[in-house]
């Protein structure tokens, strides 16, 4: 089944992306991800966005996997930004929700506990 976008989710998820990255004005990595994300998530909260978006094409992507934002966890950047991309993609896929959850409880699991 091929994902398609749903314009309630996707300007939820703009506009929380872009709360988080204001609360972080000191930052001119966090700011310069914002201006870079400013005309995809205005296009988003516009419902301007019909179409699925590769992760690739958003501004940031490849940022993440070195770990740059990682400090900026209160609120988080990363969670922020990995929410607006899904959307951007058409939502988490059932394997994605489960990946997450079994990540989750992974994370969580007491030490010691097999």
């Amino acid at each position: 089944m091929a994902q398609t976008i749903n314009p309630v989710k996707l300007k939820a998820a703009a506009e929380h992306l872009e709360w988080v990255l204001q609360q972080y004005p000191g930052s001119e990595e966090v700011q310069s991800l914002l201006r870079s994300l400013a005309p995809l998530i205005e296009d988003a909260k516009q419902g301007r966005i019909l179409e699925p978006v590769d992760d690739m094409k958003i501004p940031g992507a490849y940022n993440f996997s070195d770990g740059r934002y990682i400090p900026y966890k209160s609120p988080s950047v990363g969670s922020a930004y990995s929410d607006f991309a899904a959307e951007m993609r058409g939502g988490w896929t059932q394997e994605e929700r489960q990946l997450v959850a079994h990540l989750e409880a992974m994370r969580i699991k007491p030490e010691g506990s097999k």
